[in-house]
């Protein structure tokens, strides 16, 4: 065995008299870090003060920039650092943190919690900073080397970053910042050039946390040969910057053992196993914030009727620090409006009029548990035990989770956060789907639900069951146990088993009886496959069958046989095997063919598919290609758009889909959602120093550049898990690869076996990992 065994202490020889004598409250930290294959990081200590303190310098040691950067965004300081943004974006975040006073809710989060969460955040924070003192601070060893924002943290920073992550208004800058009351008002002050529409439509696809994902499959004792659980996690998260994952094995003798991985700066395991039980998240179809409409006091659109009597709005002015092009700092002034509901915003078709303005309420406002949610999960000794984790925090913000155990048993739990609405506002809201034009169409575009803010009918109902008050309580959320399956890709609780729909909860969770996307439709049908195994798991995900190709292709050539403008776009069509692999050849047509059309038309009878959706057949409807003569039109724009970017019409999904990566560039496989592949790989501009490319459009098509398809978010940490006798057995890839920083060799690794299809086991078990050593360091440090 050939490994690296590192000692460092602090004070040198001073302190190794102390270290015999030192316990858990000695003032010291002490912990273990072992690394083994592609950098993943085992952590041992033997308390959560010392965990963390391993936790923040393993960490830094791999995403110092990213983390951050991370944190000065949580500190509301994107501006001083970084500029105003393009169309000011570092401005309005600035100026959403200030106004909403994150770091005032960070100390209210810290006062709630118990003593070994409280040193578990010091110590994250302490080792993180023990690392930047190990580089004398500038020389980090990655792309932001002597940075000015990069500097030691604080456990209030770490606190921070969770609240700004738990919330879903805060990321929705453009909607607050640009909420402003209609002009030539005596007090008006403002001089906002109104939000574009493009910056509106972002702050919408914000509140439906758009760019992130995800598959989960979790499989009973029924389908698998032993008669114990069953897991694939497949979270779809962001390639760049500070959402990423982070992988680690964290042990607490007696206390804690859990393998999975956090976001960047988060201490403990989001997403992972522990002996007996496995689980993972997908980003739930559940409604976070709730929207209100206010009838506004005539003469005044600063104060809205409520019950029929006035009331005022608060107005909140920041200022926020901006670095210039000469460096030197000016001040730009924001001033962000509230109601009693929470603050004002404009979305598209919600404008802030002189008769009526709009506002939200966000659900996870004051959801300060989700350390100890995740905490009580990792320490779970069975699946009784994970779901009295959800049900006494209730503090999951925006995630389904999905589950499986030792002893064969499936769960699926949408504990996300969401209002607690009455019977009677319910049924309200859903005859206002038949009365108010808007209302409807707010709902059937973005699954917004959006009320009467001058009723108080529609306020959130408070229940000694919910841990945050108007919110609904654990028993009424949905959840699911099967000796079969249960799974969830991004669509509503309705299908966690396709053949046991669930029915019944509150519209905030999401829709029942609607049509599902293609990517969930292809989970079942990989998932209904007879019996399991981890192989078998990994095989149905990696195929990258298209259900998009499955039910439309051979019309499609049917369509074209006769039109010899297209004849040979026709022939790449006939022979593409219906994948999105590294050597599928007409990946790219397809794609672009597919792409021309709406997304809602994937889900619907139009112009797309001829057979509607049916509710007694949701995984088999809609088919059936409806337009044949707007096909191959479509498929002649598809072709031209090949041509325009020098691309033969044959070209495999490996001569455009990549992951830059430093100077490196690397086809991927993985397909889109839209085109009904579940292993997702979705291309934009990664605008990211690790990533040097700036992707410029092809003329005529919404997703090919001049770059390709460069990939910035889909499949991340995928991992199958299985038992056998000795406990759990599973076989991970970190997709994007363990390391942020380009020279390290665990930059690209992982991404390579991502490439080449190559799982690697997921090392567990403390024999397993001292064979697999790579290195030790053992941290010793005093603690503050």
């Amino acid at each position: 065995m050939l490994y690296q065994r590192i000692l460092i202490l602090l004070f040198g020889a001073a302190l190794l008299g102390c270290l015999d004598k030192a316990g858990p409250d000695a003032g010291l930290y002490r912990v273990e870090i072992v690394r083994t294959d592609y950098g993943v990081a085992h952590i041992t200590a033997d308390d959560f003060a010392s965990l963390g303190y391993g936790e923040g310098y393993a960490a830094a040691e791999d995403h110092v920039c990213n983390i951050s950067r991370a944190l000065v965004a949580a500190r509301g300081e994107l501006a001083r650092y970084f500029g105003p943004g393009e169309d000011d974006a570092n401005i309005a975040s600035d100026a959403v943190v200030r106004a909403m006073d994150i770091r005032a809710q960070a100390l209210a989060a810290l006062s709630l919690q118990d003593e070994e969460n409280l040193a578990w955040l010091k110590g994250y924070a302490d080792g993180y900073n023990r690392y930047l003192s190990s580089t004398n601070g500038s020389n980090v060893g990655s792309w932001c080397d002597g940075a000015p924002w990069v500097h030691s943290v604080t456990d209030l920073d770490l606190m921070s970053r969770m609240v700004l992550m738990a919330q879903t208004l805060p990321q929705m800058t453009a909607a607050l910042v640009s909420a402003q009351p209609p002009p030539g008002r005596a007090d008006d002050k403002a001089t906002l050039a109104p939000a574009t529409a493009q910056q509106l439509a972002g702050a919408a696809d914000a509140a439906a946390l758009s760019g992130m994902g995800s598959n989960a499959w979790a499989f009973g004792r029924e389908r698998t040969g032993n008669g114990r659980g069953l897991l694939l996690g497949n979270p779809h998260y962001p390639w760049y910057g500070d959402s990423r994952f982070w992988e680690k094995h964290l042990t607490i003798p007696g206390t804690l053992d859990v393998y999975g991985v956090h976001l960047l700066g988060a201490p403990g395991v989001a997403v992972g196993f522990n002996r007996n039980v496995g689980w993972s998240h997908t980003v739930s179809d559940s409604q976070r914030v709730v929207f209100y409409a206010l009838d506004l006091v005539p003469g005044d659109p600063t104060r809205y009727y409520y019950d029929g009597t006035e009331r005022a709005m608060t107005k909140v002015t920041v200022q926020v620090p901006v670095k210039q092009d000469d460096g030197r700092l000016s001040s730009v002034e924001r001033t962000l409006y509230s109601s009693h509901y929470g603050p004002m915003l404009t979305l598209p078709d919600m404008p802030w009029s002189e008769t009526t303005a709009y506002t939200a309420r966000d659900a996870n406002r004051g959801n300060y548990h989700l350390l100890s949610q995740w905490r009580a999960m990792g320490e779970a000794w069975d699946m009784d035990g994970l779901i009295a984790a959800h049900r006494q925090w209730n503090a999951m913000p925006w995630v389904n989770t999905i589950a499986a155990s030792n002893d064969g048993r499936a769960v699926y739990i949408d504990n996300s956060t969401v209002g607690h609405l009455s019977d009677e506002a319910i049924a309200l809201w859903r005859r206002s789907l038949d009365t108010e034009p808007l209302v409807a169409k707010v709902y059937a575009r973005r699954g917004f639900i959006l009320l009467d803010g001058s009723d108080s009918r529609f306020e959130w109902q408070l229940d000694g069951g919910a841990s945050l008050p108007g919110t609904v309580p654990f028993d009424e959320r949905p959840l699911l146990e099967s000796t079969d399956y249960v799974f969830n890709a991004n669509d509503s609780y309705w299908l966690s088993n396709a053949e046991a729909p669930l029915h019944g909860y509150s519209p905030l969770f999401g829709p029942e009886a609607t049509a599902r996307s293609l990517r969930t439709r292809k989970n079942v049908l990989l998932i209904r496959a007879g019996e399991l195994t981890r192989k078998k798991l990994q095989q149905a995900l990696f195929a990258n069958n298209s259900l998009a190709a499955e039910l439309l292709q051979s019309d499609l050539v049917a369509a074209c046989d006769e039109a010899a403008e297209v004849a040979a776009a026709c022939a790449v069509i006939a022979a593409f095997d219906g994948s999105f692999n590294e050597d599928s050849a007409g990946a790219p047509l397809f794609r672009e063919w597919l792409a021309s059309y709406d997304y809602e038309d994937t889900l619907h009878a139009g112009n797309l598919f001829a057979v509607p959706f049916d509710a007694t057949a949701p995984v088999t409807t809609p088919h059936t290609l409806a337009n044949p003569a707007l096909a191959v039109q479509k498929l002649a724009q598809a072709a031209a758009v090949l041509q325009a970017a020098g691309l033969p019409l044959d070209a495999t999904l490996g001569d455009v889909q990549f992951a830059y990566r430093g100077g490196q560039r690397i086809p991927l496989h993985g397909g889109n959602g839209f085109e009904g592949v579940a292993n997702l790989m979705v291309s934009g501009d990664p605008e990211h120093p690790i990533a040097p490319v700036n992707p410029q459009p092809v003329a005529g098509s919404k997703l090919l550049t001049d770059a390709g398809y460069p990939v910035v978010h889909g499949s991340s940490f995928i991992f199958t898990l299985s038992f056998d006798d000795d406990g759990p057995v599973a076989e991970a890839l970190l997709t994007y690869s363990q390391s942020g920083d380009p020279a390290s060799a665990h930059f690209t690794d992982q991404t390579e076996l991502y490439r080449n299809k190559q799982w690697r086991p997921a090392l567990f078990d403390r024999a397993a990992i001292e064979r697999n050593t790579k290195s030790t360091l053992e941290l010793i440090g005093l603690r503050n």
